[in-house]
């Protein structure tokens, strides 16, 4: 990526932040405008952009290093104790499965690939980003522990899954001679991850809950500090051999102990930069993901596992997790078809494509289609999908479904994961 790129993609920015209502209402959506831009501008003469550009990612880690931090950071267990219930499932249950399920699938198309391989597919793929069908989680047609559920899911599901990315890369390199203490090594980048993060998410979270309490600074300064908690959380581990994303993740949870006390206003801060930084992501899987795999790639497997990505591997192990929830067929489907596959699985596929090298033959065009029906289906079915869903409850209302099964009156989120991703840069 070169500076010349970067001005293209900032015109993008200013020409979409124009339009962007406009866009909402034909179910444009961002990450559609994005990567169809850079798949196009790709194709031109004297524009080019490489998957192992150096800018490109670095953009990508610390975008996905500002997700992890600030997701887990506005976690607040206190608000979601009568509400665990369907994030637990999905998270503790369904999670694992999709993993599990997608692995064997990829092992069934791509015959031949070692386990770890099929294990790092499934294991990109298996996050899912709300912000692509973020009208989800703010539609009051929606019942409210569904939006809820769904958005805790997202929050939290790139952050679980972030360690075992790093363990399948470590898997596929030692599998093909590069270290035999691959995975061992992989294992202790995580630990010492885990360990960093929490020093810095208590160190940082009480240094701006006593500087707030005593008038030392004010919630716009604090902001930029929390900003800046996030990203250096991510570069102390990377320089001392810790795993980054594990670290911002751990930092944010541990940060989100004195969430309360600093201002949900401070938990927030990093949405504006992670946002436009997004941006910059979406252009970017589609001038170096997509085209290529659009214009070079053998796109029959890849298509039928981005298809089967998006319905069975998601759809089945959500059904099973919501076993014994009585929501009823309706919302287990509408819960299970939700999982949106966005920045943290192109994030993950930029890092292993960059660790283990772009010739790998399958990581790319996998992961670029998924993602890229992802965008297509999910952008265009959200707002048919929730008024249709809409009118059902609003036809088979019940007192639980109204109140969120607690017996108190629903209440709207306090945060929303999706918003960052969903606002716009007006």
């Amino acid at each position: 990526m070169t500076w010349g790129d970067v001005a293209v993609i900032t015109v993008l920015i200013l020409a979409w932040s124009s339009f962007a209502s406009v866009a909402d209402r034909w179910s444009i959506t961002e990450p559609m405008v994005f990567a169809g831009a850079g798949v196009v501008l790709e194709g031109l003469p004297g524009f080019h952009m490489t998957v192992t550009s150096s800018m490109i990612q670095t953009v990508a880690e610390l975008a996905l290093a500002l997700i992890l931090f600030s997701d887990a950071a506005r976690v607040r267990v206190s608000s979601l104790r009568h509400q665990a219930g369907i994030p637990a499932r999905l998270l503790g249950v369904g999670l694992p499965l999709t993993v599990i399920l997608g692995a064997v699938v990829a092992n069934l198309l791509f015959g031949g690939s070692s386990l770890w391989l099929v294990v790092l597919i499934s294991a990109c793929l298996a996050p899912t980003d709300a912000g692509l069908g973020a009208g989800i989680v703010t539609n009051p047609m929606v019942p409210v522990r569904v939006r809820q559920s769904l958005n805790v899911e997202s929050g939290l599901n790139d952050g679980i899954a972030s360690p075992l990315v790093p363990l399948a890369i470590a898997g596929v390199l030692g599998a093909i001679g590069h270290t035999h203490h691959a995975v061992i090594d992989a294992v202790g980048e995580i630990l010492l991850g885990v360990a960093i993060g929490i020093v810095a998410g208590l160190l940082a979270g009480y240094l701006l809950r006593l500087a707030i309490r005593r008038n030392w600074t004010d919630q716009s300064s604090a902001s930029v500090a929390m900003a800046a908690t996030a990203i250096g959380t991510y570069a102390v581990s990377i320089s001392l051999g810790g795993n980054g994303f594990v670290a911002a993740f751990i930092g944010g949870l541990t940060f989100g102990v004195f969430e309360s006390q600093v201002g949900p206003d401070v938990a927030g801060a990093p949405d504006a930069l992670s946002q436009l930084l997004s941006c910059f992501i979406w252009f970017s899987f589609g001038a170096v993901m997509l085209h290529p795999t659009l214009v070079h790639g053998n796109l029959e497997k890849p298509v039928i596992y981005g298809v089967a990505s998006l319905t069975v591997i998601r759809m089945v192990p959500v059904a099973i997790a919501l076993v014994g929830t009585r929501l009823g067929l309706a919302t287990d489907m509408f819960i299970g078809w939700f999982g949106p596959r966005g920045m943290a699985s192109v994030c993950f596929a930029l890092i292993a494509i960059d660790q283990l090298g772009p010739s790998e033959p399958v990581i790319l065009p996998v992961v670029s289609m998924t993602v890229a029906l992802s965008i297509l289906a999910h952008g265009i079915s959200t707002n048919p999908l929730i008024a249709a869903y809409g009118r059902h409850m609003a036809n088979t209302a019940t007192a639980s479904d109204v109140d969120g099964g607690d017996g108190e009156a629903a209440k709207p989120a306090r945060w929303t994961f999706a918003s960052r991703r969903a606002s716009r840069l007006t």
